[in-house]
């Protein structure tokens, strides 16, 4: 008879896959971004602000988007 399979356990998903090396800089960042925004509601007027935020915030991901892809289009990538 065959064995019954084994389930998997709770946080069997965190560790499936390939090793992974070096620092998780993603998890660390939203974790701080967390950390911030919940610490700028905490102060008073701070949802206020956080409209604000998110309008610069945006703002300089939009800036960040057109700069990379005029880069992209001025240094096109090498053939090999």
């Amino acid at each position: 008879m065959n064995a019954p399979k084994k389930r998997p356990g709770a946080l069997w998903m965190l560790f499936y896959g390939r090793r992974r090396r070096g620092f998780p800089w993603l998890l660390a960042g939203v974790l701080l971004a967390v950390l911030v925004l919940a610490l700028l509601f905490a102060i008073p007027g701070g949802a206020e602000l956080s409209w604000t935020f998110a309008a610069v915030l945006f703002g300089v991901l939009m800036a960040g988007a057109l700069a990379f892809a005029v880069l992209a289009v001025l240094r096109p990538r090498r053939r090999r």
